[in-house]
C-alpha cells in the first residue's frame, strides 16, 4: 500500500483496486471514484455514460411545419445538420501535460523490463518506480481537474446551443402558422445563426480538449505500443520467479502485478483490433499451407496468396 502523504485522504478504486488519492477520478484507470456511492444513494440511477457518449454533439431534427400560403416566401428551416466538421488545435498545455504523463507511463513499463533482464537492483528499481508513480499521480491530478472543468463548461455550452436552436425552430413554426411574418424571421435569423455557429465552435473545441485528455497514447505508433505490451507481459510472467528468487519483495511484487495488469488492459484497448487482425491473418496463412500440403491448391496459387498475407502482416504494425 503506497502512502500519498500524511494529510491526504485515500480511497480504494472500485475498478482497478488500487489505493489512490481521494479525487474525482482514479489516477490510474480514470474511473469515477464515487460512482458506486452515487448509485447507491439514488433509487433509480441514470445509466452510466462513457466519455464517447458524453462528447456526442446534440443533433436536433427540424420541426415539420405546414406549407405557407401561396405568395408567401417559405421560411428557412432550423439549421439542424449544418454543423460543419471542424478540427481544433489542442491547447499546448494539454499536449504537454499528456506528453509528460505518457512518458512516465512508458518509462515505468520499460523499467519493469529492465528488472526482468536482471539489469537493476531492487533498491534502484524501487527508487525509480516511486519517482515515476509520484509524477504520474501529480500529472493525473491536474488532468482530472481539467477534465472536470471542461466537462462542466461543455454541458453549459450544449445547453445554450440547444436553447438557441429551439428558438430558431420556434420562429419557423410561428411563421408557418401565420403568427409572424417571414420578414420578422429574416430579421432575427442572422443573430441566431451567429450564436449557433459560435456555440458549435466552442462545444467542438471543448470536445477536442476532452478527447485529448482521454487519449494517453496519442501519436504513439502501434508497433511501439505492441512492444510495450510485450514488455509488460514479460514482466508480469516473471514476477513469481522474481519474488521466489528474492529479487523483489512480495509486497513490491503484488504492487507490480496490479500495475502491470492496468497497463495491459490499457494497451489491449488501443491495439486489440490490430492483434485480432494479425491472428486472423496467421490463421489464414496456416489454413493456406494445409490446403497446399493436401494438394487442394498448386504451388503458384499458394505462393501468390502467401505473398498477399505476408504483406498484410507486415503492414499491421506500421
Amino acid at each position: 500500500m503506497r502512502c500519498y502523504g500524511m494529510e491526504e485522504e485515500t480511497v480504494i478504486c472500485g475498478n482497478c483496486g488500487r489505493e489512490v488519492p481521494k479525487t474525482l477520478y482514479c489516477i490510474y484507470c480514470g474511473s469515477a471514484l464515487f460512482k458506486m456511492e452515487r448509485e447507491t444513494a439514488r433509487p433509480t440511477p441514470a445509466p452510466t455514460r462513457t466519455i464517447e457518449q458524453e462528447l456526442v454533439l446534440i443533433q436536433r431534427e427540424p420541426a415539420v411545419v405546414e406549407a405557407p400560403e401561396a405568395g408567401v416566401a417559405p421560411p428557412s428551416g432550423p439549421r439542424a445538420g449544418r454543423r460543419p466538421s471542424m478540427e481544433f488545435a489542442i491547447d499546448p498545455d494539454i499536449d504537454d501535460l499528456m506528453g509528460q504523463l505518457k512518458n512516465n507511463y512508458v518509462w515505468k513499463v520499460k523499467l519493469c523490463g529492465v528488472l526482468c533482464d536482471d539489469g537493476v537492483s531492487e533498491e534502484i528499481f524501487t527508487r525509480l518506480f516511486d519517482e515515476y508513480v509520484n509524477k504520474i499521480n501529480q500529472l493525473s491530478q491536474i488532468r482530472n481537474e481539467k477534465i472536470a472543468y471542461y466537462r462542466g463548461d461543455l454541458e453549459k455550452r450544449r445547453a445554450e446551443l440547444e436553447e438557441v436552436e429551439k428558438k430558431l425552430e420556434e420562429l419557423n413554426v410561428r411563421v408557418a402558422v401565420g403568427q409572424i411574418s417571414s420578414g420578422e424571421l429574416t430579421a432575427q435569423t442572422p443573430e441566431l445563426e451567429e450564436k449557433i455557429d459560435r456555440l458549435t465552435s466552442e462545444t467542438s473545441k471543448l470536445e477536442a480538449h476532452l478527447a485529448r485528455l482521454n487519449d494517453l497514447m496519442r501519436g504513439t505508433p502501434p508497433k511501439e505500443i505492441h512492444d510495450l505490451e510485450k514488455t509488460a507481459k514479460r514482466g508480469l510472467d516473471a514476477l513469481d520467479q522474481l519474488v521466489t528468487g528474492g529479487r523483489v519483495s512480495s509486497g513490491l511484487g503484488n504492487e507490480l502485478r496490479r500495475d502491470l495488469d492496468v497497463a495491459l488492459n490499457m494497451f489491449d484497448g488501443i491495439i486489440g483490433d490490430k492483434k485480432q487482425e494479425e491472428k486472423e491473418l496467421r490463421d489464414e496463412l496456416s489454413t493456406l499451407e494445409t490446403r497446399y500440403k493436401v494438394g487442394e491448391i498448386n504451388i503458384s496459387e499458394f505462393e501468390g496468396q502467401k505473398r498477399r498475407i505476408n504483406e498484410a502482416l507486415e503492414n499491421i504494425w506500421v
